[in-house]
């Protein structure tokens, strides 16, 4: 099975940090980001304001998982 582009965590562990005006020009951009595993902090004045990171997966998700290949039954 093939996984979608933002399935994939191309950018698991890398950081960046953007200002509050650069994400409101480009606010797609940072969630293309995001959703690759990317982790962006949102600075206003230069002092951060928010952190933009994919979610964990929740217990059911991984429950879901472990059935699918076979480790849970």
């Amino acid at each position: 099975m093939k996984k979608r582009l933002s399935e994939m965590n191309l950018l698991e562990g890398k950081t960046e940090t953007t200002t509050l005006m650069d994400f409101r020009k480009a606010p797609g951009d940072a969630i293309a980001k995001v959703q690759m595993g990317m982790v962006i902090t949102l600075t206003s004045y230069g002092k951060p304001v928010a952190v933009l990171m994919k979610p964990e997966p929740t217990a059911l998700e991984l429950g879901a998982a472990a059935r699918r290949i076979g480790i849970v039954k």
